[in-house]
């Protein structure tokens, strides 16, 4: 079975021992690093750590294991940007500058209830008549940690916690849904030594990590110290809430369709 992992700031923790061979696989599991994993690359027969919007694709083939997963409390790794303050922008084109599906949820879900600012168009291409229009732009990854050259940036994990006091579920980890316990059980063990591991290691790694993206220590040490690794039964709430409300006016899929399982049989 292949193990696919989104490669991004927010899951550095598992990725960083894999790809430093701080953590060999008891049984020859084939790992990739995907950056800015989406469901178009993952096959049936994939396992994978994947941003939660994803599930929206792939939750008729997958299922979830809670085992795994990168939670951000209240401080996350999706930002909006905008040049003025947030409370004089009533409506605006929304720019998705480099952001993916978890990070549009999380706006569609955010900057109506939250800020009151209007979407009118959502953009993903630079060259879209909108987008020089844009007085929103949502940006993700280690970007989002990083100081705006100028403009305000606001958190929107935290506005979602304000808002819902709920955190962000970020990444799920997903098996196929006719996968063996014995195989599912494999692949949650590497999974966890090297959350262990990175965990154990984090002084040998993170302040490199911070470096070369960037990043504020204290930003990137209050991210670290929110973030959480597992997904507990309050989380797929919330979950599901960031799933329903962020698909709404979309032609998303029902989030009460995805099933969880533990790592040793269905829940």
């Amino acid at each position: 079975m292949r193990l696919l992992i989104d490669d991004t700031f927010a899951t550095k923790t598992y990725t960083t021992p894999i790809t430093s061979g701080w953590v060999p696989a008891e049984h020859e599991i084939d790992t990739s690093l995907v950056e800015r994993l989406t469901a178009d690359k993952i096959n049936s027969g994939d396992a994978a750590l994947i941003p939660s919007s994803e599930l929206g694709t792939l939750h008729a083939t997958h299922d979830v294991i809670p085992d795994v997963a990168v939670i951000a409390d209240a401080v996350g790794t999706i930002a909006m940007r905008t040049p003025a303050r947030p409370d004089e922008i009533e409506a605006t084109p929304v720019r998705l500058l480099d952001a993916g599906g978890t990070a549009e949820l999380l706006a569609r879900a955010t900057l109506q209830p939250f800020y009151g600012i209007t979407p009118t168009a959502w953009i993903r291409e630079d060259k879209a008549p909108e987008a020089a229009r844009a007085e929103v732009v949502i940006v993700a990854g280690a970007e989002a940690l990083r100081e705006p050259e100028a403009g305000f940036s606001e958190d929107l994990a935290r506005a979602w916690f304000i808002l819902t006091a709920q955190p962000i579920i970020g990444h799920v980890f997903i098996v196929p849904r006719d996968t063996r316990v014995e195989d599912a059980r494999d692949i949650v063990r590497f999974l966890e030594a090297a959350r262990a591991t990175g965990i154990e290691r984090r002084r040998d790694w993170r302040p490199q990590l911070v470096d070369r993206e960037g990043v504020g220590r204290d930003r990137a040490s209050a991210f670290w110290a929110a973030q959480r690794l597992t997904l507990e039964a309050e989380d797929r709430r919330a979950l599901l809430d960031l799933l329903a409300r962020g698909s709404r006016g979309t032609s998303g899929f029902s989030p009460s369709n995805i099933r969880f399982v533990e790592g040793t049989g269905a829940v």
